[in-house]
């Protein structure tokens, strides 16, 4: 079946709504790398000594084994950054080098589809890393494909393209019936640039002279001619003075050179038609931020805090705000009602914050002391604490609905 993305219906610029397929969501900031990255079902950490654990789905865990991973492992040493995808993952070592493994359906690795495994399925994916290239200064993985920045200041891309999430019109040099159009080896998108975010369907690049680039899907909007889905083929420029990027389902999230977070996304209750450029400012003070179908930013006090959906106890929160009314599959061919928890005002979580990243309802949360907390959705282990939970979500999924610690690990601290 042919892979298609939830429409989200966002309220305002607040990354609402059950997310669409899952990545890290990771901030792209210039001369910054990711000590942790929350993907779509699995998690990394670079620690104190610089070696690299992952936990979660076991596919894009690369630690050559075919089940769950709920601790931490250790899978390479000498990492400098890391980046979780929907079920892949890249990490750049100190030398330069990019590593790669899981799914590799879609090219996502880049390596003309090459793997060491074939599932039952038909799927083909690499259960260890793999070097893919050499002199990269940064990556970022998106749902289903990848973006490095060369020591040249290139951008580089590869992997699934039905959406238009390499910025080259939708181009590939395969098309599958099972997953569209995809690149599965490196094609250049541009030059001069310093930073990228890959969200689960969309791209943000920030360049060397401080402006914002976009392309990919934006999300459904509506006018006096009906609703539609919006795509940008190519990069498009969003505004200036961008120190920082953060992309989420529909939009990219930016912090300016004075501290400012600004935000866009679809609105299906507007009667106008929105565009990425439609930001508005919604923080003064932040420092970092990681936006998907929820939304976390640490402002510079170090205080965290969060807004968005909040149905696995992604946000941490006690109680939040808000609720919209949605049904969910009862498993005998009927639905279930229920309502989605959601916070609609940003609320403070926690002080004393260092990092954060947003992943499929879960949130991993890095202290200044080192110490690594997570909270949401843990039923394949993705909190990296054995599965452990204190709550189930409203259709039985295991959820941790306050941040707990995990330990003997501590991360680097940059």
């Amino acid at each position: 079946m042919k892979k298609r993305i939830l429409s989200l219906a966002l309220t305002l610029i607040i990354c609402l709504g059950l997310a669409a397929p899952a990545s890290a969501y990771d901030m792209a900031k210039v001369g910054k790398a990711n000590v942790v990255s929350a993907g779509g079902y699995h998690t990394g950490l670079i620690d104190k000594n610089g070696s690299l654990w992952m936990w979660g789905l076991y596919k894009p865990v690369g630690n050559g084994r075919s089940k769950l991973v709920t601790t931490p492992a250790k899978v390479l040493d000498n990492v400098v950054s890391v980046s979780s995808g929907n079920s892949h993952t890249a990490a750049l070592k100190a030398d330069g080098s990019l590593w790669m493994w899981g799914s590799n359906n879609c090219g996502e690795l880049g390596n003309k589809g090459v793997g060491n495994i074939h599932d039952n399925e038909g799927g083909v994916y690499q259960n260890v890393p793999v070097k893919v290239m050499d002199k990269v200064a940064a990556v970022s993985c998106g749902a289903d494909f990848t973006a490095a920045i060369k020591t040249d200041g290139s951008l580089w891309m590869w992997g699934v393209n039905n959406y238009m999430q390499l910025g080259n019109k939708g181009v590939g040099n395969v098309h599958n019936e099972d997953y569209g159009t995809y690149q599965n080896t490196p094609i250049k998108i541009m030059d001069k640039v310093a930073a990228v975010s890959c969200g689960s369907v969309d791209v943000a690049a920030i360049k060397t002279d401080g402006s914002m680039w976009w392309w990919g899907y934006f999300g459904v909007v509506s006018n006096s001619k009906g609703v539609s889905e919006v795509y940008y083929a190519e990069p498009i420029k969003i505004m200036d003075s961008v120190v920082s990027v953060s992309c989420g389902g529909s939009g990219p999230a930016a912090i300016k050179t004075d501290g400012s977070l600004w935000m866009s996304g679809s609105n299906s209750s507007s009667t106008q038609e929105m565009t990425p450029k439609d930001m508005v400012k919604v923080l003064d003070g932040v420092a970092s931020v990681s936006c998907g179908g929820h939304t976390a930013a640490v402002k510079t006090d170090g205080s965290l805090w969060v807004w968005g959906d909040n149905s696995f106890g992604q946000l941490g929160l006690s109680s939040v705000n808000s609720s919209l009314p949605f049904q969910t599959p009862d498993g005998k061919g009927g639905a279930l009602n229920g309502s989605q928890p959601i916070q609609t005002v940003p609320a403070k979580l926690m002080e004393g914050v260092a990092a954060v990243s947003g992943g499929n309802g879960y949130t991993m949360i890095i202290k200044k002391d080192g110490s690594v907390w997570a909270c949401g959705a843990n039923d394949v282990g993705q909190l990296g604490n054995d599965s452990k939970h204190n709550s189930t979500a409203f259709w039985g999924q295991a959820i941790q609905t306050a941040p707990v610690k995990l330990p003997n690990l501590t991360a680097r601290l940059k």
